[in-house]
């Protein structure tokens, strides 16, 4: 309780600052579906110039110092807010929360030219909080991983600050008192405020980190042309099913499928309307596909569907489904329509990997193709 409220500020607002700095530079890095960095690089920053203002109390006139610090503290609790908004894909209520914090500031500099510290205290912390709490609850509700809890519970911390601080102003303040009175109450406000500022700066720090990797991660399985899964990650998923398979008798089912004539569709109409075509056939063959099932492309037109938890029996249907879904897809004009051929094949007893069910697929895929090709075999 000796630390200066003042030089916690300053600290503070040093930090805060170069943490804004590095948000800024990492938004220069970050791929533009990743919304919500600007405002986030801004709010420490604000803070940290509200910081700075604060600390000019005794040079600058206490009106210019409160209101000015004041409107920057708000803002930058509104940055905040408002960068997990777009991150998160929501509207930004920036108009909703700026007139809010207009009507504050009105309401302190009424108490600012007939002063009365513990109104002001009272009103400011109120505003605070209820900005808080909805920031709160925009991350519990759509947000996920360490990152998003990280945020969350500072900004629960923030708000128990807040309005303990705000329920102790008459009782420990005078109309006449100082913000950087050295109280107990108040060291204990103003450093665990600042401490909380760059507690969600971090976190925002690390919620864009995660979501850079997990863009990443689907660029890295996921074919760039059709969207449908990279040969490796369908695979991989297919290892994953045939092994449970071996453990818990679970059936697996796989399709191999292959677009009819590809080649005389690139060479007559061209690799670009080639392209097109694969991407429409996937965007049917999803629609006839349950949620667990994967498809991905094996190479060139030739794909790969995974059934988990599927037997023999609802695989042919499954893949019977696929195969009339391409017959009647109707593409867009100027594309050629498209058929394809199926090789079907399920787990068996005998079966040491998945490369056993993609054999017989293939044999299967071949007798399709060879008995008039558009079936599944």
């Amino acid at each position: 309780m000796q630390l200066d409220p003042r030089s916690i500020t300053v600290m503070t607002a040093l930090m805060a600052a170069v943490l804004g700095a590095v948000l800024l530079g990492v938004r220069r890095n970050c791929p533009p579906t990743i919304q919500g960095l600007l405002p986030w690089s801004l709010a420490p920053m604000t803070c940290a110039g509200a910081a700075g203002v604060y600390a000019l109390q005794g040079w600058w006139p206490e009106f210019a110092v409160a209101q000015t610090g004041n409107a920057l503290l708000l803002a930058g609790c509104g940055l905040f807010y408002f960068g997990s908004q777009r991150f998160f894909g929501r509207r930004v209520t920036w108009r909703l929360w700026g007139g809010i914090a207009l009507l504050s500031l009105a309401v302190l500099t009424w108490f600012l030219v007939r002063p009365d510290y513990r109104v002001r205290m009272v009103v400011f912390t109120g505003t605070m909080t209820a900005c808080v709490l909805a920031h709160a609850r925009l991350v519990l509700r759509d947000g996920r991983g360490f990152a998003a809890r990280l945020i969350a519970g500072t900004l629960l911390l923030q708000a128990i600050v807040l309005v303990g601080r705000g329920l102790a102003s008459f009782w420990v303040d005078g109309a006449q008192s100082s913000r950087f009175a050295t109280t107990t109450v108040q060291t204990s406000y103003i450093a665990s405020y600042c401490f909380s500022v760059l507690l969600l700066s971090v976190g925002v720090l690390l919620m864009a980190s995660e979501r850079v990797r997990e863009e990443f991660e689907l660029l890295a399985t996921r074919d760039a042309l059709t969207g449908a899964l990279t040969r490796r990650a369908v695979l991989q998923a297919g290892g994953e099913e045939f092994d449970r398979w071996r453990r818990y008798g679970q059936p697996v089912s796989l399709v191999l499928l292959d677009i009819d004539h590809f080649k005389q569709v690139n060479d007559r109409y061209g690799h670009q309307a080639g392209d097109r075509v694969l991407a429409g056939a996937v965007a049917a063959m999803r629609g006839e596909l349950r949620v667990n099932d994967r498809l991905g492309r094996y190479g060139g037109e030739e794909f790969v569907i995974l059934l988990p938890s599927t037997d023999a029996e609802a695989a042919r249907a499954s893949a019977e489904r696929v195969r009339v879904a391409l017959a009647a897809h109707a593409p867009e004009p100027g594309i050629p329509p498209c058929t394809a051929s199926l090789g079907l094949a399920w787990a068996q007893p005998g079966d040491t990997s998945l490369d056993a069910l993609l054999a017989r697929a293939d044999e299967a895929l071949y007798r399709a193709k060879a008995n008039g090709r558009n079936r599944v075999a």
